[in-house]
């Protein structure tokens, strides 16, 4: 059974390195929160009544994340990713989602 425990385990690695993602308790549930340091203000804040909202939440910060890596580390300005870069991207959440059928069965 996936719980919220679960879902933050799976994403542990993330976490420690997105340091602008914040997970927070809330009366509703976790709230997941991005933190923009230009505004220094929550530019987004999602709450995440069950363990499998979280998991999607967490899934696409993950991927809006590698998408910021990528554009970050361009040497060319770039408003769009490349066909093969949202490829690499798409595989590297590969290993959540079996990670996340691993849970589902304990």
């Amino acid at each position: 059974m996936l719980t919220n425990e679960k879902v933050l385990d799976i994403f542990r690695d993330y976490l420690e390195e997105d340091q602008a993602t914040e997970i927070v308790q809330t009366r509703h549930g976790l709230a997941v929160m991005l933190w923009d340091t230009a505004g220094e203000d929550w530019s987004n804040v999602k709450c995440c009544p069950t363990p499998e909202a979280l998991f999607e939440e967490l899934l696409d910060s993950f991927i809006s994340y590698q998408e910021f890596l990528v554009v970050q580390n361009s040497s060319k300005v770039k408003c769009k990713l490349s066909n093969e870069e949202q490829a690499q991207i798409q595989a590297m959440c590969l290993p959540y989602l079996e990670k996340r059928k691993e849970a589902e069965k304990t």
